[in-house]
């Protein structure tokens, strides 16, 4: 970002003046230095540079004849130049100061402070554009504006006068001036009919911005800010104009009457603030002769309300002083009779729904199907499943191996044990007194049934008959100590549905509501179910899932406290898109139970119900 600031180039001034001006200038301009003609000219050859300035460094006269190498350079025009130790004879800069090519001239060198000071002043004539006109030629202009705005005939006369004249006084390609209708709210210029007629809403555009705040605006490229609206602003722009705009009003604080806008090509300078001080006191000259030619509030709204009685062809043709009769306006009343009737009919029927009408409120949350007769077998030892003795759905008898973990170590220690106990006993057979092989006998028979019962612990083997339901372990899987490797179904047992209600409904739920399930992905299949149980307590979410068991508990989604209600399924079956379908454990599900019904007129009017209690009371 530094490399795009104006430079200045300071030549023959000495290390501590260009320090100075180089901190002075820090974020405005870059300041370079050059001690003598060839390294100026190196420099202006090579780089633009807004500002050349010439310090005592160079002997009386060069520096004249180093300007007029300098006026032969490309972008001599756009630089400003300043001469700080001219000499004792200033008058061969004559010439230059006539030309308006020299921005400041001194016959001694100055302070550095002083240098830094011209140097900022110059950055900003060249940023503000050409040389302002005299002061009696700006008051002239200035003159001819107001009074071509106070001959015009009408408004929209006065705004060409205004933009007209707008566009001369700052030497503008375009100018334009629309008129704020704070009644319609809308900005226009010329009438109905005529080329130049615009009608813009205020509420969009730059126009639009400085007519809502009265601020002034200055726009080095249109297209750049974010609130330009290209119809509403300026349909002729390309996007890279320069702008500026006023608001004209009488005073500070009174309504915005228009808005003044000038812009100027991509090619021309930026609008400076000498500039839009003069385009300030054009609006302030011509505010009151703008206010006479617009309508007063009044006038605006009868205008208004004209627009939406009579239609603007109308008035027009009013105004124009033609006289062409017409046949009267006819209205015929049976619609306005039968919208009558229609506005009685819907008060009546909603009258009727809010006496008549009842709200209900419903206790809602996530539901599971639980089916009883099952058994989960789970692993009393850590290890690595090494056989699967059953498949799902294959019958089995009570004490049946059904998965077997990796015991070869385990085996290994009993055959170990049992062979340490025939050496004892061929020990003992030799010599029955031996009273140390009596007692390593019984110490390695209670060493045998420990190993018996670890591998023992190896192997799942069923605890009653039934049939195999779900097998949820693979060979070569590792499992913990309370992990359930089997499920077995025996006889069918109670099937029931659990539902977790919010735990503030617990007072208003007890056993024998009608209880209603949607299951998940069978939309509308409603199942119609009495509540059994309602819990005594209301318990937290981490409660609930140890509730469900670990199989399901991720899968209950919980906000808070909850209730657990249970209810009972009367049938195994279920019926769903036409087909009969069964339970199956686990199957979640949305239920609710209505724990509340009011009147709608109730419910509209709480102190109805604030009546009907005290009553029963």
């Amino acid at each position: 970002m530094t490399e795009n600031r104006p430079i200045a180039l300071l030549a023959g001034f000495d290390a501590v003046t260009a320090e100075v001006c180089r901190r002075r200038l820090d974020g405005e301009m870059r300041v370079l230095t050059a001690g003598s003609e060839e390294e100026v000219l190196a420099v202006l050859a090579e780089r633009p540079v807004a500002a050349l300035c010439l310090g005592a460094g160079f002997p009386e006269g060069r520096a004249l004849d180093l300007l007029e190498k300098v006026d032969g350079l490309a972008g001599a025009e756009a630089r400003v130049h300043l001469v700080l130790a001219g000499g004792v004879d200033l008058s061969p800069f004559q010439d230059w100061i006539d030309r308006d090519r020299l921005f400041y001239l001194t016959s001694e060198p100055i302070p550095a402070d002083d240098v830094a000071a011209l140097l900022r002043s110059a950055l900003e004539r060249r940023r503000s554009g050409p040389p302002a006109r005299g002061k009696a030629e700006t008051a002239r202009r200035l003159a001819a504006a107001v009074g071509a705005v106070a001959v015009a005939g009408s408004a929209s006369a006065a705004g060409r006068a205004l933009a007209s004249s707008a566009a001369e006084l700052l030497d503008a390609d375009r100018a334009f001036c629309l008129f704020h209708d704070a009644t319609r709210d809308l900005l226009w210029a010329g009438e109905e009919g005529e080329p130049d007629a615009r009608r813009e809403s205020a509420a969009v555009g730059l126009v639009s911005f400085v007519a809502r705040t009265g601020l002034p605006l200055t726009l080095e490229r249109i297209g750049r800010d974010p609130r330009f609206d290209r119809e509403a602003d300026d349909p002729a722009a390309e996007g890279e104009e320069r702008f500026a705009a006023i608001a004209v009003r009488v005073a500070e604080g009174e309504p915005v009457l228009a808005v003044l806008a000038v812009v100027r090509t991509a090619r021309g300078p930026a609008f400076g603030a000498d500039e839009l001080a003069l385009l300030r006191r054009l609006a302030e000259q011509v505010a009151p002769l703008v206010a006479r030619q617009l309508p007063s509030p009044d006038e605006a709204a009868a205008a208004g309300m004209s627009q939406v009685l009579f239609r603007e062809q109308a008035l027009r043709l009013h105004q124009e002083g033609m006289r062409i009769e017409g046949d009267l306006l006819r209205a015929d009343p049976r619609w306005m009779q039968w919208t009558y009737g229609l506005l009685l009919a819907v008060l009546a029927g909603t009258l009727l729904f809010s006496v008549l009408g009842t709200l209900r409120e419903y206790a809602s949350g996530p539901a599971v199907v639980r089916l009883g007769g099952r058994t989960d077998l789970r692993a009393t030892a850590s290890g690595t499943v090494g056989d699967v003795a059953v498949v799902r759905g294959e019958p089995v008898a009570a004490g049946q191996l059904l998965i077997r973990l990796h015991d070869a170590q385990e085996a290994a220690e009993l055959e170990r044990i049992e062979q340490e106990i025939e050496l004892q006993l061929i020990n003992r057979l030799r010599d029955p007194s031996d009273t140390a092989a009596e007692r390593a006998l019984l110490s390695l028979r209670a060493g045998r049934e420990l190993a018996r019962s670890r591998l023992a612990e190896r192997e799942l083997r069923a605890p009653a008959a039934g049939a195999v339901d779900d097998v949820r372990v693979r060979p070569g899987q590792p499992v913990a100590p309370g992990q359930v490797l089997l499920t077995l179904s025996g006889a069918a047992g109670e099937r029931t549905v659990v539902a977790l209600l919010p735990g503030e409904f617990r007072p208003q739920l007890r056993p024998g509501m009608a209880l209603r399930m949607e299951l998940q992905g069978y939309r509308y299949a409603y199942q119609h179910l009495t509540v059994l149980d309602v819990g005594s307590e209301v318990v937290g979410p981490a409660e609930a899932r140890r509730y469900l068991g670990d199989e399901i508990a991720d899968a209950a989604t919980l906000g808070g406290p909850v209730i657990l209600v249970t209810a009972r399924l009367p049938v195994a079956t279920f019926q769903a898109e036409g087909k009969t379908r069964r339970y199956h454990d686990g199957m979640w599900g949305r239920a609710e139970v209505q724990v509340r019904s009011e009147r709608i007129l109730v419910a509209l009017i709480p102190a109805l119900k604030a009546l009907t209690e005290a009553g029963h009371e």
